[in-house]
Protein backbone atom coordinates (compact mmCIF):
# COMPACT_ATOMS: atom_id res chain seq x y z
CA UNK A 1 0.00 0.00 0.00
CA UNK A 2 1.49 3.44 -0.66
CA UNK A 3 2.15 5.84 1.79
CA UNK A 4 -0.26 9.00 2.00
CA UNK A 5 3.05 10.89 0.87
CA UNK A 6 3.50 8.32 -2.17
CA UNK A 7 -0.14 8.63 -2.70
CA UNK A 8 -0.37 12.40 -3.17
CA UNK A 9 2.98 12.10 -5.64
CA UNK A 10 1.57 9.69 -7.49
CA UNK A 11 -2.20 11.56 -7.93
CA UNK A 12 0.01 14.64 -8.88
CA UNK A 13 1.39 13.00 -11.67
CA UNK A 14 -1.08 11.37 -12.95
CA UNK A 15 -2.87 14.69 -13.21
CA UNK A 16 0.02 15.98 -14.96
CA UNK A 17 -0.41 12.99 -17.53
CA UNK A 18 -4.36 13.49 -18.07
CA UNK A 19 -3.14 17.47 -18.59
CA UNK A 20 -0.81 16.49 -21.60
CA UNK A 21 -3.44 13.94 -22.99
CA UNK A 22 -5.50 16.76 -23.06
CA UNK A 23 -3.56 19.50 -24.85
CA UNK A 24 -2.66 16.76 -27.24
CA UNK A 25 -6.14 16.73 -28.51
CA UNK A 26 -6.90 19.97 -28.37
CA UNK A 27 -8.58 20.64 -24.76
CA UNK A 28 -7.91 22.66 -22.02
CA UNK A 29 -7.43 20.97 -18.53
CA UNK A 30 -6.54 22.19 -15.12
CA UNK A 31 -4.73 19.96 -12.98
CA UNK A 32 -7.56 18.58 -9.62
CA UNK A 33 -5.42 18.77 -6.33
CA UNK A 34 -5.14 15.71 -4.48
CA UNK A 35 -7.81 15.45 -1.90
CA UNK A 36 -7.23 15.70 2.16
CA UNK A 37 -5.92 12.52 2.79
CA UNK A 38 -6.86 11.04 6.39
CA UNK A 39 -4.36 7.93 7.41
CA UNK A 40 -6.98 5.27 7.16
CA UNK A 41 -6.27 1.55 8.17
CA UNK A 42 -8.62 -1.01 6.16
CA UNK A 43 -9.24 -2.84 9.79
CA UNK A 44 -9.76 0.43 11.76
CA UNK A 45 -6.90 0.63 13.41
CA UNK A 46 -6.11 4.13 14.66
CA UNK A 47 -3.17 6.13 16.97
CA UNK A 48 -5.10 8.47 20.16
CA UNK A 49 -3.03 11.34 18.04
CA UNK A 50 -4.84 10.20 14.68
CA UNK A 51 -8.38 10.24 16.97
CA UNK A 52 -7.99 13.50 18.73
CA UNK A 53 -7.46 15.29 15.47
CA UNK A 54 -9.96 13.60 12.95
CA UNK A 55 -11.87 11.41 14.92
CA UNK A 56 -12.51 8.33 12.15
CA UNK A 57 -12.00 11.04 9.37
CA UNK A 58 -15.45 10.62 8.23
CA UNK A 59 -17.54 14.24 9.10
CA UNK A 60 -14.33 16.29 8.76
CA UNK A 61 -14.68 16.55 5.13
CA UNK A 62 -18.35 16.23 5.26
CA UNK A 63 -18.50 19.22 7.40
CA UNK A 64 -15.76 21.34 5.17
CA UNK A 65 -17.54 20.74 1.80
CA UNK A 66 -16.74 19.64 -1.85
CA UNK A 67 -13.60 21.17 -2.78
CA UNK A 68 -14.32 23.67 -5.98
CA UNK A 69 -13.46 22.02 -9.18
CA UNK A 70 -10.96 23.86 -10.86
CA UNK A 71 -12.14 23.01 -14.38
CA UNK A 72 -15.80 24.27 -13.81
CA UNK A 73 -15.24 28.11 -14.79
CA UNK A 74 -13.17 26.32 -17.86
CA UNK A 75 -16.33 24.48 -18.86
CA UNK A 76 -18.65 27.28 -18.31
CA UNK A 77 -16.85 29.44 -21.38
CA UNK A 78 -17.72 26.17 -23.92
CA UNK A 79 -21.06 25.36 -25.55
CA UNK A 80 -22.70 22.28 -25.32
CA UNK A 81 -21.37 20.62 -28.01
CA UNK A 82 -17.73 21.43 -26.69
CA UNK A 83 -18.40 20.75 -23.17
CA UNK A 84 -19.32 17.29 -23.96
CA UNK A 85 -16.61 16.72 -26.50
CA UNK A 86 -14.32 17.93 -23.33
CA UNK A 87 -15.46 15.29 -20.95
CA UNK A 88 -15.63 12.28 -23.52
CA UNK A 89 -11.92 13.02 -23.92
CA UNK A 90 -11.04 13.17 -20.50
CA UNK A 91 -13.62 10.26 -19.80
CA UNK A 92 -14.10 8.37 -22.83
CA UNK A 93 -16.86 6.68 -24.50
CA UNK A 94 -18.96 4.11 -24.13
CA UNK A 95 -17.72 2.90 -27.88
CA UNK A 96 -14.35 1.70 -26.32
CA UNK A 97 -15.98 0.42 -22.93
CA UNK A 98 -14.22 -2.93 -21.28
CA UNK A 99 -14.66 -4.67 -18.48
CA UNK A 100 -11.92 -6.06 -16.10
CA UNK A 101 -12.32 -9.27 -13.49
CA UNK A 102 -10.62 -10.52 -10.53
CA UNK A 103 -11.34 -12.61 -7.80
CA UNK A 104 -12.93 -11.16 -4.53
CA UNK A 105 -13.13 -7.49 -6.31
CA UNK A 106 -16.49 -6.03 -7.91
CA UNK A 107 -16.22 -6.05 -11.51
CA UNK A 108 -14.29 -2.62 -12.98
CA UNK A 109 -15.06 -1.02 -15.98
CA UNK A 110 -12.97 1.30 -17.89
CA UNK A 111 -13.19 3.53 -21.21
CA UNK A 112 -10.00 2.95 -23.29
CA UNK A 113 -10.37 5.85 -25.31
CA UNK A 114 -10.16 8.82 -22.10
CA UNK A 115 -7.33 10.55 -21.08
CA UNK A 116 -8.38 9.40 -17.29
CA UNK A 117 -7.06 5.75 -18.92
CA UNK A 118 -4.34 7.41 -21.22
CA UNK A 119 -2.47 9.04 -18.81
CA UNK A 120 -2.69 6.12 -16.17
CA UNK A 121 -1.03 4.15 -18.56
CA UNK A 122 1.28 6.34 -19.65
CA UNK A 123 2.35 6.88 -16.18
CA UNK A 124 1.91 2.79 -14.88
CA UNK A 125 1.97 0.78 -17.88
CA UNK A 126 -0.56 -1.01 -19.71
CA UNK A 127 -0.89 -3.92 -17.02
CA UNK A 128 -1.93 -1.15 -13.98
CA UNK A 129 -5.83 -1.34 -14.08
CA UNK A 130 -5.65 -4.98 -13.98
CA UNK A 131 -2.90 -5.31 -11.43
CA UNK A 132 -4.45 -2.74 -9.14
CA UNK A 133 -7.99 -4.50 -9.41
CA UNK A 134 -6.57 -8.14 -8.69
CA UNK A 135 -4.38 -6.98 -5.77
CA UNK A 136 -7.78 -5.12 -4.49
CA UNK A 137 -9.24 -8.13 -4.20
CA UNK A 138 -6.09 -10.15 -2.23
CA UNK A 139 -6.49 -7.79 0.22
CA UNK A 140 -10.08 -7.97 0.75
CA UNK A 141 -9.05 -11.50 1.15
CA UNK A 142 -6.18 -11.12 3.26
CA UNK A 143 -8.56 -8.65 5.08
CA UNK A 144 -11.25 -10.77 5.70
CA UNK A 145 -9.22 -13.71 7.22
CA UNK A 146 -7.42 -11.80 9.31
CA UNK A 147 -10.67 -10.56 10.99
CA UNK A 148 -11.91 -14.10 11.15
CA UNK A 149 -8.49 -15.28 12.75
CA UNK A 150 -8.98 -17.00 16.53
CA UNK A 151 -5.82 -14.87 17.60
CA UNK A 152 -6.88 -11.33 16.26
CA UNK A 153 -10.65 -11.83 17.78
CA UNK A 154 -9.41 -12.82 21.54
CA UNK A 155 -7.85 -9.76 21.44
CA UNK A 156 -10.59 -7.84 19.63
CA UNK A 157 -13.05 -9.22 22.42
CA UNK A 158 -10.37 -7.56 25.18
CA UNK A 159 -10.40 -4.03 23.16
CA UNK A 160 -14.61 -4.93 23.40
CA UNK A 161 -14.59 -5.33 26.95
CA UNK A 162 -12.23 -2.02 27.91
CA UNK A 163 -14.87 -0.05 25.78
CA UNK A 164 -17.57 -1.46 27.72
CA UNK A 165 -15.78 0.43 30.68
CA UNK A 166 -16.28 3.53 29.14
CA UNK A 167 -19.43 3.14 28.25
CA UNK A 168 -19.07 2.06 24.90
CA UNK A 169 -21.09 -1.26 23.38
CA UNK A 170 -19.25 -2.16 20.73
CA UNK A 171 -18.13 -6.23 19.64
CA UNK A 172 -16.12 -5.24 16.27
CA UNK A 173 -14.30 -1.83 15.08
CA UNK A 174 -15.82 -1.78 12.41
CA UNK A 175 -19.13 -1.58 14.27
CA UNK A 176 -17.82 1.48 16.38
CA UNK A 177 -16.94 3.09 13.16
CA UNK A 178 -20.23 1.93 11.46
CA UNK A 179 -22.59 3.52 13.77
CA UNK A 180 -20.52 7.23 13.12
CA UNK A 181 -21.13 6.47 9.29
CA UNK A 182 -24.78 5.98 9.96
CA UNK A 183 -25.06 9.09 11.78
CA UNK A 184 -23.44 11.03 8.77
CA UNK A 185 -25.38 9.57 6.53
CA UNK A 186 -28.57 10.27 8.47
CA UNK A 187 -27.32 13.92 8.81
CA UNK A 188 -26.95 14.46 5.34
CA UNK A 189 -26.44 18.19 4.34
CA UNK A 190 -27.54 19.47 7.75
CA UNK A 191 -24.45 21.22 9.21
CA UNK A 192 -25.94 21.51 12.84
CA UNK A 193 -26.55 17.63 12.96
CA UNK A 194 -23.25 16.94 10.96
CA UNK A 195 -21.25 19.06 14.10
CA UNK A 196 -23.50 17.22 16.49
CA UNK A 197 -21.71 13.52 14.96
CA UNK A 198 -18.67 14.99 14.26
CA UNK A 199 -18.59 16.17 18.20
CA UNK A 200 -19.30 12.27 18.82
CA UNK A 201 -17.28 10.73 16.25
CA UNK A 202 -14.14 12.84 18.07
CA UNK A 203 -15.75 11.10 21.55
CA UNK A 204 -15.81 7.41 20.13
CA UNK A 205 -12.57 7.23 18.72
CA UNK A 206 -10.27 8.51 21.34
CA UNK A 207 -12.29 6.27 23.60
CA UNK A 208 -11.73 3.63 20.78
CA UNK A 209 -7.97 4.07 20.13
CA UNK A 210 -7.40 4.37 24.16
CA UNK A 211 -8.76 0.84 24.60
CA UNK A 212 -6.60 -0.30 20.82
CA UNK A 213 -3.25 0.34 22.98
CA UNK A 214 -4.60 -1.06 26.10
CA UNK A 215 -5.13 -4.18 24.20
CA UNK A 216 -2.44 -4.23 22.14
CA UNK A 217 -4.83 -4.26 19.30
CA UNK A 218 -2.54 -3.31 16.32
CA UNK A 219 0.24 -6.41 17.68
CA UNK A 220 -2.87 -8.79 17.01
CA UNK A 221 -3.28 -7.21 13.48
CA UNK A 222 0.06 -7.68 12.72
CA UNK A 223 0.70 -11.14 14.33
CA UNK A 224 -2.68 -12.55 12.22
CA UNK A 225 -1.71 -10.82 9.08
CA UNK A 226 1.54 -12.70 8.74
CA UNK A 227 0.18 -15.35 9.78
CA UNK A 228 -2.57 -14.93 6.64
CA UNK A 229 0.34 -14.21 4.74
CA UNK A 230 2.66 -16.51 4.90
CA UNK A 231 -0.16 -19.16 3.70
CA UNK A 232 -0.60 -17.35 0.35
CA UNK A 233 0.50 -19.36 -2.68
CA UNK A 234 3.98 -17.43 -3.92
CA UNK A 235 1.52 -16.32 -7.06
CA UNK A 236 -0.70 -13.98 -4.94
CA UNK A 237 2.71 -12.25 -2.86
CA UNK A 238 4.20 -11.63 -6.80
CA UNK A 239 1.05 -10.19 -7.82
CA UNK A 240 1.31 -7.83 -4.82
CA UNK A 241 5.14 -7.11 -5.24
CA UNK A 242 3.97 -6.48 -9.11
CA UNK A 243 1.72 -3.31 -8.16
CA UNK A 244 4.54 -2.10 -5.51
CA UNK A 245 6.91 -1.75 -8.68
CA UNK A 246 4.41 -0.13 -10.92
CA UNK A 247 4.38 2.44 -8.46
CA UNK A 248 8.03 2.91 -7.49
CA UNK A 249 8.91 2.90 -11.00
CA UNK A 250 6.29 5.49 -11.57
CA UNK A 251 7.53 7.49 -8.98
CA UNK A 252 11.38 6.95 -10.07
CA UNK A 253 10.16 8.50 -13.42
CA UNK A 254 9.47 11.55 -12.28
CA UNK A 255 12.67 12.55 -10.74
Amino acid sequence: MASMEQAKSLHELEERAVTACMRQRGFSYREVPAARIVAANPYGLLTEAQAARDGYGLTVDLLAGLPDDPNAQLLTRLDAGRRAAWRHALTGTSKHERTLSAPDSPDLLIHTDGCVYWGRRTLYGSEWEQAELTVAGLTARVINRVLTDPGFRGVQQAWAGCLRAKGESFTTLQAARGTIQNAANKAGSNRVALQAVGRRELQLAERDAACQRQSDLAEAVRTAQKRVEAALPASTRRQAAKLADLRRQALSSAM
